[in-house]
């Protein structure tokens, strides 16, 4: 009796090693298949957007009367930020130079070097500059500050946090004033490629700012530089008599308190 069980039991362990080895079979054969590359399409019980209809290059569609999935030109039409086609005459521009240095701030030397721009490629008129002035109170004056100092609400709060170690504000960089030698004397291109793509923490802003607008910040910004950095003598007579017959003028007889 005692050894039909021990045969029996023998005969279960056995059994048990084989399933076991067997269990292990599918498991290897899955391993086996992700690590060698495959022809076959993967299974997709749920497609999402893996996979979807599409027409490639030069490929036949039934839905257009042509019978071709590649559409042509549309006439009239151009693509987002598109001014011209480069080749001039048919976009907004004659040239390509002159598309570079509005839509991108350079000029295109020999060789591909590119310049920046050292004149805003726009007629600078009040319009332009009131525009700039409304667009940079709404996309640039939190963190630089209304005067331009780097000074807004945005970098204020920032610093105040890294002042009590917030890790929240670890990687904040300041601002730039508008008002050093450095800053004012970058080339306006530099300051509309700035205002495009961004530089350091501040984000790119060539999608929420039209071209032209970015123009008129640039514009604008300039026009704080000069108001900062203004020397008497560029003022014109008729201002200065204005100013001084002010009542709240300095040198005023209305005032006598001095001012720096």
């Amino acid at each position: 009796m005692r050894g039909a069980l021990e045969r029996m039991s023998s005969k279960l362990i056995g059994l048990l090693l084989i399933l076991a080895v067997g269990a292990l079979v599918p498991l290897g054969l899955i391993a086996l298949s992700r690590s060698r590359p495959s022809p076959n399409r993967p299974v997709h019980l749920v497609f999402d957007m893996d996979k979807q209809p599409k027409f490639k290059g030069q490929r036949p569609s039934p839905m257009f009367a042509d019978g071709r999935a590649m559409r042509p030109r549309i006439a009239e039409t151009l693509a987002r930020e598109d001014l011209t086609d480069g080749r001039g005459g048919s976009g907004l521009f004659s040239d390509a130079a002159e598309y570079d240095r509005v839509v991108h701030g350079v000029n295109r030397q020999a060789g591909g070097k590119m310049d920046y721009v050292t004149t805003i490629p726009l007629p600078v008129t009040m319009e332009l500059m009131r525009r700039g002035q409304d667009r940079f109170n709404i996309y640039c004056s939190a963190c630089h500050g209304l005067s331009g100092y780097g000074d807004g609400p945005v970098a204020r709060r920032a610093a105040e946090m890294q002042a009590a170690g917030s890790s929240d504000a670890a990687g904040w960089v300041a601002p730039s004033s508008y008002h050093t030698d450095q800053v004012r004397q970058r080339p306006v291109g530099y300051m509309f490629n700035t205002i495009t793509n961004g530089i350091r923490t501040m984000p790119a802003h060539g999608v929420q700012v039209p071209v032209n607008d970015r123009w008129a910040i640039v514009a604008y910004v300039k026009a704080l530089q000069r108001s900062q950095n203004a020397k008497s003598e560029e003022v014109p007579d008729s201002e200065k008599k204005a100013a001084a017959a002010s009542p709240t003028s300095p040198t005023s007889p209305t005032d006598k308190t001095a001012r720096p």
